[in-house]
């Protein structure tokens, strides 16, 4: 097995942990990756389709952080391949990423102000965002699921069509590759991995990505918010929920029912709850109005901190 290592700054306040190990149980990258003691190791794909292993730990602190990545692979890496893994940590655990800003813009809202302490140097850590087949697997299978359904779908998909690595005394996957998947026969898939009505939608996007009518992640950011969720919304199996889901952009803020409860409550306490897609879209505006651009950041610290917010506010989330 060969590695490579490389140390990594990132933009203070940063807390590993809390990036990459998330207080509300969200995966980093796959939800079969290891977290342990401070380290954490998964596997992807590159662009070309050759899975490696990742390791990643702290090696600083919450205000001088320092990251090292150890990237193991069957073969050695060029340089453009090792250049891309690292790059997709710096996405992916938001290295980049200044959070001070975010707080100062919502240290006097009346929920978020409660978080910031708890969370302090949390990024909305998600290797996910660096990957369209990937966020919209996930988006697909959390469509009319509750989340134990979408953990044994994602967990069956990965365990039957992504790449199961063994490396630095660890054992994890890859997640399904989109032409192991637009190649896989539909009722097997649909059997195999309990998907129903949604393995013709997962497909027909692996289909897309493969064939390049899909755009990329790269491609959505550079489009304005907006126009990025148009472009996905033309994807079978993928509307306004899904959409932001999967969209890079700060202002997304993927609501369902379940989540729109909780948002209902902090914004309107007062207030019973409308019917469901009321609720959908009051929540939305509401958000929009009140932490704009930051939406998305603000959706990752509340549903992190419910304990936290409730027993702050008094309310029973």
């Amino acid at each position: 097995m060969h590695t490579f290592s490389q140390e990594l700054d990132a933009v203070p306040p940063y807390s590993f942990e809390l990036t990459v190990h998330n207080p509300a149980g969200w995966f980093w990258h796959n939800p079969l990756e290891v977290y342990e003691a401070g380290r954490i190791w998964t596997a992807l794909h590159l662009s070309l389709g050759k899975p490696v292993g990742l390791r990643l730990e702290s090696l600083g602190s919450l205000e001088k952080p320092k990251i090292l990545a150890t990237i193991f692979s069957r073969h050695k890496l060029t340089n453009r391949e090792e250049k891309e893994v690292i790059e997709m940590v710096i996405e992916g655990a938001g290295l980049r990423d200044s959070i001070l800003e975010f707080y100062e813009a919502v240290e006097t809202d009346q929920v978020l102000k409660h978080t910031i302490h708890n969370l302090y140097g949390m990024r909305r850590g998600a290797m996910l965002r660096t990957d369209i087949f990937n966020s919209a697997t996930l988006a697909i299978t959390l469509q009319n699921a509750p989340i134990n359904r979408t953990d044994q779908m994602l967990q069956l998909l990965i365990t039957n069509y992504g790449e199961k690595i063994t490396f630095d005394h660890k054992t994890t996957y890859t997640w399904a590759s989109p032409k192991s998947i637009m190649n896989a026969d539909e009722k097997e898939l649909t059997e195999k991995c309990k998907l129903g009505y949604r393995t013709k939608y997962l497909q027909f996007i692996a289909e897309a990505v493969t064939n390049g009518t899909c755009p990329t992640i790269k491609e959505l950011l550079e489009m304005p918010f907006e126009k990025a969720k148009a472009e996905l919304t033309k994807l079978k199996g993928i509307g306004e929920y899904s959409s932001e889901i999967i969209l890079p952009h700060g202002e997304a803020f993927p609501i369902d029912i379940w989540s729109a409860q909780i948002f209902h409550k902090l914004f309107f306490p007062h207030q019973p709850l409308p019917p469901k897609q009321e609720a959908i879209q009051k929540v939305r505006k509401q958000a929009a109005e009140r932490w704009g651009k930051w939406r998305r950041l603000a959706f990752v610290y509340v549903l992190s901190d419910l304990t936290n917010i409730s027993k702050k506010l008094k309310i029973n989330l």
